[in-house]
């Protein structure tokens, strides 16, 4: 309800005069569709988010943004910090479900952790492009695009104001790497942060979450980066065309942004069937439990992966780093998945009987960029029927909200205790 309050605010705020440009025409469904997109952190836009939105709407998108990202009772716990009222049990609860974790003790500090965090890294990313950007846009210009792309970026929000993306800074590796920097280190979660401070960068002093975080990102951005410069280097539509320097360093940045971003230096459409499909698997992974990222998650998919090769090698157990990871986590990595995926396909087979011009391949694509509230487009979303754009805007919402209520239910619910068991009967399966 709180995110649903958000949401209409916004979009009641992004319909004003004030909030669009003289000469451009915003209805209700177009000021809706971009309002979710902003507070799921997505970044799927119908319209040009430079040509038709205003400095005050780029303001509005900005507050939709960072209160989607660090969570909306972060936000209450803010005026519970202004107001110098104490906080009770029952919203600490609220903040531990809100931020996906399991023990009370120090969560407000934590929050503060969070607060404090999160804007020294917005910080210093807005400082960095700003003086990148001085000597193109001038003194204000260059400050409000340096803002404007650092929250952006640390939400892994993928909205940006440049007329043909972020191919514009292709020749400069800089923004490129501020970017990644500050998405990655979004995607990694709150909690981990706050793990890596207090046990100074000492991994094996981590507890087994941040651990199974830091190892999965590593693989998941290794294994895409070498797949993908193997695959696209013969593409002269993307990287086939450039130096080899080059083309790593955009390859690195195009395996890093589907983790929930959704910034793009090459056009999606561009991509070799391979290509896409590695988009696919990374964007509903997506970052880290408790982050500004979105889709299943990294541990939930490493579960997974980590379960079957137990399976196959006659284990009855799944031990990591020396601990056991219980059965009923197991169960609900299985079932988030599955609900994901099923939606994700669901979605697709929907908007491509709305719409059956449209290739599957870029609507399924789109729907999962949706629910995974990533923001990577292969450029139908402006073509989109009013009925295509509503399923994408539910999609955007319960990607935000659904799916950590999914967690909250799975990892902080019991077991419920059934009073009768039937007999065990063997089916055939494989």
């Amino acid at each position: 309800m709180g995110y649903l309050l958000v949401i209409l605010t916004g979009t009641m705020l992004l319909l004003l005069p004030v909030s669009h440009k003289a000469d451009t025409n915003v209805d209700f469904l177009t000021a809706l569709f971009t309002a979710t997109s902003a507070t799921s952190v997505t970044g799927l836009v119908v319209v040009n988010t430079a040509h038709t939105w205003s400095m005050f709407g780029h303001i509005v998108m900005l507050c939709l943004i960072q209160i989607g990202a660090l969570g909306f009772m972060s936000f209450v716990t803010v005026f519970f910090f202004i107001m110098s009222r104490k906080i009770g049990l029952s919203q600490r609860l609220l903040i531990i479900q809100s931020l996906n974790l399991r023990d009370i003790q120090g969560v407000i500090q934590l929050v503060r952790h969070v607060l404090i965090g999160t804007l020294l890294f917005q910080l210093i990313g807005a400082i960095l492009l700003w003086i990148f950007f001085l000597p193109k846009y001038g003194l204000w210009q260059s400050l409000g695009m340096g803002v404007f792309h650092s929250v952006t970026a640390f939400a892994n929000a993928g909205f940006d104001l440049f007329t043909n993306g972020l191919s514009e800074n292709a020749e400069s590796g800089f923004v490129t790497s501020v970017i990644m920097m500050l998405a990655f280190i979004g995607g990694l979660g709150f909690f981990v942060w706050e793990d890596i401070w207090q046990n100074k960068f000492r991994f094996r002093r981590l507890h087994l979450h941040s651990k199974l975080v830091l190892s999965i990102s590593f693989w998941l951005i290794l294994t895409g980066w070498i797949l993908f410069f193997a695959i696209e280097r013969n593409n002269p539509a993307t990287i086939g065309n450039m130096e080899l320097p080059k083309a790593l360093h955009i390859s690195l940045f195009q395996v890093i942004m589907p983790r929930s971003t959704g910034f793009s230096m090459v056009l999606q459409e561009h991509l070799s069937g391979a290509a896409i499909m590695i988009i696919m698997i990374l964007m509903l992974i997506g970052g880290s439990a408790g982050s500004t990222a979105g889709g299943i998650k990294n541990v939930t998919a490493g579960i997974l992966v980590l379960s079957a090769i137990n399976y196959f090698r006659g284990r009855t157990r799944l031990e990591v780093f020396r601990r056991t990871i219980p059965t009923s986590q197991i169960k609900s990595a299985l079932a988030i998945s599955m609900m994901v995926i099923f939606a994700a396909i669901t979605g697709s087979m929907t908007i491509s009987i709305i719409q059956p011009d449209l290739p599957f391949s870029a609507v399924l694509f789109e729907t999962i960029s949706a629910i995974a509230t990533c923001g990577l487009s292969q450029g139908i979303t402006s073509s989109l029927a009013p009925a295509s754009q509503i399923i994408l805007i539910l999609f955007m919402f319960f990607g935000r909200v659904g799916i950590i209520t999914l967690g909250m239910v799975a990892f902080l619910g019991r077991d419920k205790v059934e009073k009768t068991k039937h007999p065990d009967t063997w089916v055939m399966m494989g």
